[in-house]
């Protein structure tokens, strides 16, 4: 549960180094937003996925609909905000995958209704980003009520929000960006040991094509590598992971190999490309780590 919003995907050959006119090579509408991203990339693993999300009475809205009702994800809980706009962004993907994204928020979250959190019931796992600090919140304190596991995906946000939320979950995931803010300076190990002290059983990093670091109530602090790949397009990777390990962990995988597994996916999905479209299935992405061992 979280942020949707509409993504306008342009690929260019290269980054220009001065404000210029730069020629795309190819353009694409494409649904966005973190909570988004991770419920079209549970469908694609195999789970029934149910997103939660405010967006405007607009066009984009119905597009996105459109586009989770392709995916198979349950979107009765993508409501309206009336009056309001949904988000949007601008998505610039260079020859090597790398990204800028131009964010126009909207105003459907700060002007979202209260979450029913009727809408949660059978969950067995419930995934959230701070976009919507209430609704995150309302919906990490019902899967806590409930000994539901839980995990934040924990990215740049404001201070106040991250400090209301990360003790609230279950699982935390920070992005590389997200955790040095909120960490506030303090060295990457002993800030996830922070982390977990709040009260979550498992703080973790990504870090990109470096793969992950997290800490656990043990104390002690893992690195997993990622699978070395050339990227196509990271937009929605770390979405993939976060995706992959709730899933994961929520099927009673030992961490380390959650952690591995997730990695492992978001890698596929840097080389397939295509935003969160590129995803891959169960399947797929069994089939890809058994050649790669090969």
């Amino acid at each position: 549960m979280g942020h949707a919003a509409l993504d306008h995907v342009f690929e260019i050959d290269a980054f220009a180094s001065e404000p210029t006119k730069t020629l795309a090579r190819r353009f694409e509408a494409r649904p966005g937003g973190m909570s988004l991203h991770a419920s079209m990339a549970c469908a694609r693993l195999g789970a029934t996925a149910r997103l939660i999300a405010r967006v405007g009475d607009d066009a984009a809205a119905a597009f996105l609909r459109r586009r989770l009702a392709e995916a198979g994800v349950q979107a009765e809980g993508v409501e309206s905000v009336r009056g309001a706009s949904t988000s949007l962004a601008s998505v610039i993907v260079d020859a090597q995958g790398a990204r800028q994204i131009y964010i126009h928020r909207g105003d459907a979250i700060e002007r979202a209704h209260a979450l029913d959190t009727r809408q949660l019931e059978g969950a067995d796992v419930v995934l959230a980003d701070p976009r919507w600090p209430d609704g995150a919140a309302a919906a990490l304190l019902w899967a806590r009520a409930r000994n539901v596991p839980s995990l934040l995906d924990a990215d740049v946000a404001p201070l106040s929000a991250l400090d209301r939320l990360v003790p609230l979950a279950r699982w935390v995931a920070f992005s590389k960006p997200g955790f040095a803010l909120w960490s506030r300076g303090r060295a990457r190990e002993a800030a996830l040991q922070d982390a977990v002290a709040l009260g979550p059983v498992l703080a973790l990093v990504t870090l990109g094509a470096d793969g992950a670091q997290w800490s656990d109530r043990t104390g002690r602090v893992h690195a997993q590598p990622a699978p070395p790949v050339q990227a196509r397009d990271t937009t929605g990777a770390g979405d993939v992971f976060h995706a992959a390990l709730a899933l994961a962990l929520t099927e009673g995988r030992a961490v380390p190999d959650a952690v591995a597994w997730a990695c492992a996916a978001a890698a596929f999905k840097c080389e397939r490309g295509r935003g969160a479209d590129g995803a891959p299935t169960r399947r797929e992405l069994a089939a890809w780590l058994r050649k790669r061992a090969a």
